[in-house]
């Protein structure tokens, strides 16, 4: 797994000119692009990428690396194993490589501490070294336009040493923003002061200011959430004699919503179908939701708070105390310590039997209040003028398509994917940790079908493998392992579409026991309406021993469009031969259909698309003499793969000619071949002929696929 060649990102020339440009720049190398790195690499996309982190290495919320904190999800719940259980970057593949994973099992506990998952990252890091610049910050990222003019294809992004100043520019099709949320700007009227700090930089600045562990400090801590429950432990833990105030907007500390149904909601499809909502639908959806992760702290958690606060009650002192109702309103310098004044909500004064305010002299605060999650308007000030508002303005406030990509004016077709920004249109799942798996996958394979099929032209792209670059083309170096070559993909639902309607006769593949692959040939019925991505329905016999083999199972269906051989004479240039081809593979669950009105809508389907001026009526009777020994069903398409090679690697004249030679010697090579067979002449004289006049003979057919 290792990379024993990695280099330095400046080493290589890829992304300095607009000629050039990284086809993925990432801000941060935190969990969410760290991530997807490690997807691109593992769904072998040869996509040229850099990482710019500001931090020496990975660091995963420093500032909370607290002692036996442990983790609010499974381990199950890393970087990858949800979308890929083999990868080599998973959770269980870094215990094993420490030394440790049997011990780690023996601990019983599904969750690990915050210590050992930011060494987790770290271990999987060391692997994209090659890929990021660390110790480096961006100071601006500005649309520009390409090489060729017209609309803003790139964007310019503007990166400073942190440790020297030097300034870098790069260019790039794609920015992925995950630079995870930023502190809140301070509150009017709370100053800033050494000794006030976010919860985000407690522990690398916090117990520094006060080393005294038996001093009789008081600290005040606002939030009542994860983060703000945490601290107070530790507080409590380290500073014996030292008063904690906690102060919540709410009656008191409540404990986090994580029932196994409640967290469903941090499914990977139950974001889809959150995005597919209206938007008074999600914002009612959140409200209900908000118990499962925000100013909320987990049971186990508040137990140990209560009873080290019951403890106290014992040995007859009072440490902790919980602030209802209320919020900060100001701190200032009071000598050498500081007044805090809380501020009370005013429906509660006269419940509470209490004045407006609360004020009190303590030490220290730590605000434990979140994280502002918009961009940057002095990174992005060039950027956002282009930028599609959404319907809330939590998150930024920017509209992103399903693939996370921001919605742009028309002028702006550069792609700005944001990672952690998207709550409102995705639900509370976005900006945690349970998602990152799926959502990498969408943002690398959207980026993928978005590059110009030329867009590395003769770049060298970082190969994922470090050497594995074998083979070039005019689409860039390809690792040996890429199959098919992206460009021979086809991502156009409607061209995919177009094929399996108008070449309806597939092959059905699936498994009997033993994985022994079972085949079928027969026609199927797209009804693009139904289901996500359309229901394909079919029939067999029902001695067929695959009608034992459809209900409740995934399968595969193959639609097989024009295939030709293609000898160099074809083409101007002169290259081996080569057999072009269209497919589309189709994968998804197929259900039997049972219901005789729908098997008789399907038949009539299949006759009135083949046959369309020779209709079939429902009560044909000789619907009534088959029907009892047919099975039919239904095929819900859940993956469409179209494999289009028509010569997209070679220029367009050499193209056109590949194409022309498709269509003449498909129509011609069928009909030769079925004159071969039945031995009867099909061919008249105005039928067309090859490209020399000449009709295709049987033995022309043949030929050695690649």
């Amino acid at each position: 797994m290792r990379n024993a060649h990695a280099t330095h990102p400046d080493d290589d020339p890829v992304g300095t000119t607009t000629e050039r440009p990284y086809d993925l720049l990432g801000i941060g190398f935190g969990p969410s692009n760290l991530a997807l790195a490690v997807c691109a690499r593992e769904q072998k996309l040869p996509l040229s990428c850099l990482f710019v982190e500001r931090q020496d290495t990975v660091a995963w919320h420093p500032g909370m690396l607290i002692d036996g904190a442990r983790m609010q999800i499974s381990f199950l719940k890393d970087l990858v194993s949800l979308r890929n259980p083999s990868s080599p970057y998973s959770f269980l593949q870094y215990t094993k490589a420490k030394g440790r994973l049997e011990r780690f099992v023996n601990l019983n506990e599904s969750r690990p501490t915050r210590i050992e998952y930011d060494d987790y990252l770290k271990w999987v890091a060391q692997d994209f070294a090659d890929q990021v610049r660390f110790g480096s910050q961006v100071d601006r990222v500005t649309p520009v336009q390409g090489p060729d003019g017209g609309d803003l294809s790139l964007f310019r992004v503007e990166t400073e040493d942190v440790a020297t100043g030097r300034r870098s520019v790069h260019y790039a099709r794609n920015v992925v923003h995950a630079g995870g949320g930023r502190p809140p700007t301070r509150t009017a009227g709370v100053a800033e002061v050494p000794s006030v700090v976010h919860s985000s930089e407690f522990l690398t600045r916090f117990p520094g200011q006060f080393k005294d562990h038996d001093g009789a400090y008081r600290f005040v801590v606002v939030g009542g959430g994860q983060s703000a429950g945490e601290i107070g432990e530790y507080l409590l833990d380290h500073y014996d004699r030292a008063e904690v105030h906690v102060v919540v907007s709410g009656y008191t500390l409540l404990p986090t919503d994580n029932s196994p149904f409640v967290n469903e909601q941090f499914y990977s499809g139950n974001a889809d179908a959150f995005y597919r909502m209206r938007p008074e639908q999600r914002a009612a959806v959140s409200g209900r939701l908000r118990a499962a992760n925000y100013g909320v702290v987990r049971e186990d958690l508040l137990e140990r708070l209560f009873n080290t606060d019951y403890l106290d009650q014992v040995k007859g002192r009072k440490r902790l105390h919980i602030h209802p109702f209320s919020r900060l309103s100001e701190v200032r310098e009071d000598g050498d310590a500081l007044a805090v004044t809380l501020q009370r909500r005013l429906d509660l004064q006269q419940r509470l039997d209490e004045g407006p305010e609360e004020s009190l002299r303590c030490d220290g605060v730590v605000l434990a209040t979140g994280y502002d999650r918009s961009l940057d308007p002095a990174v992005f000030s060039d950027v956002l003028p282009h930028l599609t508002p959404g319907e809330s303005e939590d998150a930024g406030g920017i509209a992103l398509s399903r693939h996370y990509r921001a919605r742009t004016s028309t002028e702006l077709r550069a792609g700005l994917y944001l990672q952690g920004f998207g709550e409102a249109q995705f639900g509370l799942g976005d900006t945690l940790l349970s998602l990152l798996p799926f959502r990498s996958q969408e943002i690398v394979e959207d980026i993928a079908d978005r590059v110009p099929a030329a867009g590395v032209g003769g770049c060298p792209v970082m190969s994922p493998y470090g050497s594995g670059v074998v083979s070039t083309s005019p689409h860039g170096p390809v690792p040996s392992s890429v199959y098919p070559p992206r460009w021979y993909l086809e991502h156009d639902r409607e061209k995919l579409y177009g094929l399996m309607e108008r070449f309806r006769f597939a092959t059905l593949i699936s498994a009997r026991s033993g994985d022994e692959p079972f085949a079928t040939h027969l026609p199927l019925i797209l009804d693009r309406s139904r289901g996500a991505a359309g229901v394909l329905f079919g029939h067999l016999d029902r001695g067929n021993e695959h009608a034992e083999l459809i209900d409740g199972r995934h399968m595969l269906a193959v639609f097989h469009g024009p295939n030709a051989y293609m000898p160099p004479g074809v083409f101007e240039s002169d290259p081996l031969p080569t057999w072009n081809s269209m497919s589309v593979h189709v994968r998804g669950r197929v259900r039997a259909v049972r219901d005789r009105d729908a098997l008789v809508r399907g038949l009539i389907g299949i006759a009135e698309r083949s046959q369309p001026d020779n209709r079939l009526a429902a009560d044909d009777p000789r619907i009534d003499r088959i029907i009892g020994s047919i099975v039919g069903f239904e095929f819900e398409v859940e993956e469409l793969v179209g494999r289009f090679k028509l010569s997209q690697d070679r220029d367009e004249t050499d193209r056109r000619h590949a194409a022309v030679a498709l269509a003449r010697a498909t129509e011609r090579g069928e009909r030769d071949f079925i004159e071969y067979v039945v031995g009867l002449s099909l061919i008249t004289e105005d039928d067309p002929r090859d490209l020399a006049g000449r009709p295709l003979s049987p033995l022309a057919i043949g030929g050695v696929h690649e």
